[in-house]
């Protein structure tokens, strides 16, 4: 008998994850990273006309046109931060590899550590320190998580998140399960005033876009200009949680809260044009609210407070919130040298020279980061944010380094108002109308990003 797979990325990062047949995790990962031939050349037509277009506007190549209106600002300033953050990570990253291949060698009898190894033995690895993932998911429920929504804005902003049912003509998900439908949230500030509105779709469905995101469906910006009143903000937030009752993973927890950040910016800004209010900011700037309200899924005093059994009501047990916290740091120098790897990938290709195919520039750079490669593969034709993002990917890198920075400076976790007036009238509230490198100026001290607190703990790390 035979199956069939597609090459689907789920379906390949589940079988990469969790089968402990190594010719099947071949199979599949070869299968999926050279699925899409016909895309290397959509590629090489898209890096020619965007050049041929950047220099006729009088730029050297397309990253520099690219990065002339981004905080980084030029090519040489995001590979100066990228080698600054490899630099950290290097003497982890050497350390993690080594224990791959020792535990591969235990398994396997050889210590090769192919492409194809990395997530199975990352995954047993972290699983040997006692945490079981389906026991902390029953702490996680989705009443839990939106009241620890309710709580972290009514604390930090002094906003209240009201429920309020849809009606049949604004509602989209019709023939679903009352427990899975969409549910509407009008944003309050305290004195009673509308702020917008916040609509949660957080369940899978037939033709239902496949991955979170938070969408904006109308812009909080002034209704005209030099007018005193403001269009109230409606955004979306969407995401496809399991469907495992109201229980929650860990990821999908961290995911909920990363796109609140999103809807946050959107919800909380206040510009004079639409196109310039919430998350349409530097593209290296704007994943900064959302990977600063990430940082609440794996602070321990929230954990407490919306970590309750899903039956039983007890809080999450310390010592869960413990092992829990040590995975955080476990293997995330061979996470970061991924990023940096497909944030240098993305420069190369629209940067200078442009005489190398996208293959050689993929297959020099894996070997030149020590990152295991196999030949033949072209895993980037499959990698939508070349087209999107454009020379622009390492942004993600980028505002992680800053949100770390401010949740250290912001001590957001402690609910404290003055901070959160801080954040929202420092950074939420205006959007991307403000240059982000004053925001950051007024809020750090600097300009640029520092990627100590993003390091943190890596190299003290010993698994």
């Amino acid at each position: 008998d035979k199956l069939t797979l597609s090459t689907d990325a789920y379906i390949s990062n589940t079988v990469g994850r969790y089968s402990a047949n190594p010719l099947l995790r071949k199979q599949v990962y070869m299968e999926s990273m050279t699925s899409c031939p016909e895309n290397l050349e959509v590629l090489e037509s898209l890096r020619r006309v965007r050049h041929e277009s950047a220099t006729m506007q009088g730029f050297r190549s397309y990253a520099e046109r690219c990065l002339s209106d981004k905080m980084a600002r030029t090519p040489e300033s995001v590979n100066k931060f990228l080698s600054m953050l490899q630099n950290r990570i290097r003497e982890p990253y050497l350390r993690d590899m080594a224990i791959i291949q020792q535990a591969k060698q235990k398994v396997e009898g050889n210590s090769m550590v192919e492409p194809w190894d990395i997530p199975f033995y990352t995954g047993i690895l972290r699983s040997s320190n006692g945490l079981d993932p389906a026991e902390l998911s029953t702490y996680l429920t989705i009443p839990n998580c939106v009241e620890g929504m309710k709580i972290l804005v009514q604390e930090l902003f002094g906003i209240i998140l009201k429920e309020e049912k849809l009606n049949e003509v604004e509602r989209w998900d019709h023939g679903v399960p009352v427990e899975e439908r969409a549910r509407k949230f009008v944003v309050i500030s305290e004195n009673g005033q509308q702020l917008g509105t916040m609509y949660l779709d957080l369940h899978p469905r037939e033709g239902k876009y496949v991955h979170a995101a938070h969408f904006t469906v109308k812009c909080g910006c002034a209704e005209s200009v030099g007018a005193k009143g403001f269009q109230l903000p409606v955004v979306a937030l969407i995401c496809n949680l399991s469907t495992d009752g109201k229980i929650l993973s860990h990821s999908e927890f961290e995911t909920l809260f990363h796109e609140f950040g999103h809807a946050l910016h959107s919800l909380l800004s206040r510009t004079t044009f639409q196109h310039m209010s919430g998350t349409r900011a530097a593209m290296d700037f704007v994943e900064t609210p959302s990977h600063l309200l990430e940082n609440f899924s794996w602070d321990p005093d929230f954990l407490r407070l919306v970590g309750k059994h899903h039956l039983t009501g007890n809080v999450i047990p310390e010592k869960m919130i413990q092992l829990l916290l040590q995975t955080r740091q476990e293997f995330k120098s061979i996470e970061l040298q991924n990023q940096i790897l497909y944030s240098r990938f993305d420069q190369a290709l629209f940067g200078l020279p442009i005489d190398s195919t996208s293959i050689e520039i993929f297959a020099s750079l894996y070997r030149q980061h020590n990152i295991p490669y196999a030949n033949g593969t072209h895993w980037h034709t499959r990698f939508g944010h070349l087209v999107t993002y454009g020379a622009g990917y390492y942004g993600y890198l980028y505002a992680q380094a800053f949100a770390s920075d401010l949740w250290k400076e912001l001590k957001l976790e402690k609910l404290n108002r003055s901070s959160g007036e801080r954040l929202w009238k420092d950074l939420l509230g205006h959007g991307g109308a403000r240059d982000p490198q004053k925001i950051i100026q007024d809020l750090l001290g600097r300009k640029h990003p520092s990627v100590d607190a993003l390091v943190v703990d890596l190299t003290n790390n010993k698994h």
